[in-house]
């Protein structure tokens, strides 16, 4: 694939995020602030004592984030979960998000970052010209029921390791209208409220995907590998290995995680740690990275698009 794509619409401008984040605002200080240092001191002892615990305890079942313990615990959050996972702004939040944006730290609803993180996956997928996509780690929908609204006539196909992730999917479907909750989270006003009927939601698992080579236009992550460390040579060599044009990942590559604290989640939580440089000797080539968003304090994500390339 030429290099020749304009990927500069990944970059959403400041004020433009400001628009996507004001719903789920809970709270805003500057991050010198004794209250956000608070914060952040304690986030801190929570994941080096989690991180000590890894090391004494880490042999035993159920510590590391292997796939069983990813697919028993997704299976149980999505059996307990509604299917559609954004929060009014007018309802309680039992856990919010801290993130640091620019020179402050905010308290966000669930579900905040997911809705800029959407925006540039959407502007990839254009930018692509993308007629085919798969979602590795698909979840209960979400992303895709978002995206189809967007792109009524892109064939997208969710792959999803749990049951109850694609039941919740696949009974979503079934509802008579589009939730307007869900449209109003759309990050994008125009939508096509009855495209995510169309929508293929397939179990299955990352490291076998079910498809020919090259045979989807392009594959997208959002937070999915994140769970995948301990499988994750088998999968980025399955999303190369099916991709035609390329892969859209929003991960927390370690380019997001440098600093103590979040190097420290990362460790203590198994998380995906792997360089974006790192694509390469998969078989995909970073062409664009874009981090601009508001960050969870605990952990760094970005958007890496790379293309297929010619040989791995």
């Amino acid at each position: 694939m030429g290099n020749n794509i304009d990927l500069s619409s990944l970059d959403i401008a400041p004020r433009v995020v400001e628009q996507l984040i004001a719903p789920f605002m809970l709270d805003r200080m500057p991050r010198s602030d004794p209250r956000w240092r608070a914060i952040e001191a304690r986030l801190t002892r929570r994941w080096t004592k989690r991180i000590l615990k890894r090391r004494l305890l880490g042999w035993l079942p159920g510590i590391r984030r292997d796939q069983d313990y990813v697919r028993a615990s997704y299976n149980t959050t999505f059996a307990e979960r509604p299917w559609v996972e954004t929060h009014n702004p007018s309802q309680p939040e039992t856990k919010p998000t801290y993130a640091a944006w620019q020179n402050d730290g905010l308290v966000l609803r669930r579900r905040a970052l997911a809705r800029t993180h959407l925006l540039s996956i959407g502007n990839a997928i254009a930018a692509f010209a993308a007629k085919t996509v798969l979602e590795v780690g698909a979840g209960a929908g979400m992303n895709l029921f978002v995206l189809a609204s967007r792109f009524p006539d892109t064939q997208f196909t969710g792959i999803e390791l749990t049951e109850t992730g694609v039941g919740q999917a696949k009974r979503a479907q079934g509802e008579h209208n589009f939730p307007q909750l869900l449209a109003d989270y759309c990050p994008w006003t125009e939508i096509d409220s009855s495209a995510y009927r169309r929508i293929d939601f397939r179990q299955g698992d990352a490291t076998k995907l079910p498809f020919a080579d090259g045979s989807v236009d392009l594959v997208i992550t959002r937070q999915a590998l994140e769970q995948m460390e301990s499988v994750r040579e088998a999968a980025l060599r399955e999303i190369a290995r099916v991709a035609r044009l390329g892969a859209v990942m929003c991960e927390p590559f370690a380019d997001f995680n440098r600093d103590k604290l979040r190097r420290r989640y990362v460790a203590a939580k198994d998380y995906f740690s792997l360089p974006s440089e790192g694509l390469r000797r998969f078989g995909l080539a970073p062409l664009h990275i874009f981090s601009g968003y508001p960050q969870n304090l605990q952990l760094g994500v970005g958007v890496v698009v790379a293309a297929k390339a010619a040989t791995p």
